[in-house]
């Protein structure tokens, strides 16, 4: 298989790394060979079992451009893997994967650009949240109910995403805006209804729901890494015991067998792990949990 070269170029913007990786023709070609071999054997011609037609008349049957994607698709994620291990990065999401030069007897230049966990600094959290009060209730008269509100966990992440400096990549955001619409996509689709119909309906312009989920995403992943780096930073732990009580609580044995699995269980301990750091800041503000 290809073996890459050493990154000609590592850029780094804040989270965001973009690596130049070139793969030497010599492996390029030994690896073009393999993929159009097996495409020749699987070349159906009229009056010819497949693999045994002319290979001159079999190579004309071939479509180059499809050869070259799957050369690309065979070479770019090993030599990718490959300068991530080299290179001890971290990404958290798949590259967006830009080839730079690629032909007959080159060397395979492309750019694969990427995103880690950004940098979170925390800064004085505690205070900022300490001082926070709560918005009292209003009655039918349109006086407070009380004299003292609680606050909400929404008033708490506010606070930290004003608090806390964080620079979320804008790879990351749209990968995450990706996500949401391909979510929203398959919702709308269930229902029978294309996502034009949709937008009419919500009286929405393909542009307003870009914009939207941009705000969303951008909002849910500074809440993410904020809470995450929280959790680090004090401790904060979810027993097993937590996680196996949370899955009998589910709904129906199909929703208990998804969360009973290792990647279901995974995602419940995030949860409540988040939890538990919110329920511990709301603490702060002298809400009892």
């Amino acid at each position: 298989m290809a073996e890459s070269k050493k990154p000609e170029q590592i850029k780094r913007e804040g989270s965001q790394v973009t690596l130049t990786i070139t793969v030497p023709a010599k492996e390029v070609s030994q690896a073009f060979k393999e993929i159009k071999s097996q495409a020749l054997k699987e070349v159906k011609i009229s009056g010819f079992r497949p693999g045994k037609a002319p290979e001159g008349l079999a190579e004309s049957k071939l479509n180059e451009e499809a050869l070259a994607q799957d050369l690309f698709q065979e070479v770019v994620p090993l030599a990718y893997a490959r300068v991530v291990s080299q290179e001890k990065l971290k990404p958290i999401i798949p590259p967006q994967i830009t080839v730079k030069e690629y032909g007959q007897d080159k060397d395979l230049v492309f750019e694969a650009t990427t995103a880690e966990a950004p940098k979170v600094t925390l800064g004085d959290y505690k205070k900022s949240v300490s001082k926070l009060k709560g918005s009292s209730l209003v009655g039918p008269n349109g006086k407070p109910l009380s004299d003292k509100g609680e606050v909400t966990a929404a008033q708490v992440l506010e606070a930290l995403r004003t608090t806390v400096k964080i620079d979320v990549p804008h790879i990351l955001v749209d990968y995450e805006v990706q996500r949401m619409l391909s979510s929203l996509i398959d919702q709308v689709r269930s229902l029978g209804m294309t996502i034009e119909q949709y937008l009419t309906s919500q009286g929405k312009k393909a542009e307003d729901l870009q914009k939207e989920y941009h705000e969303i995403a951008e909002r849910n992943l500074k809440d993410e890494f904020i809470l995450r780096e929280i959790g680090d930073t004090e401790g904060v732990k979810v027993a097993e015991k937590e996680i196996t009580d949370a899955i009998e609580a589910a709904p129906d044995e199909k929703t208990k067998a998804t969360l009973g699995e290792e990647r279901g269980r995974v995602y419940l301990e995030d949860v409540l792990r988040k939890r538990k750091v919110i329920e511990n800041l709301l603490k702060l503000t002298g809400k009892k949990s």
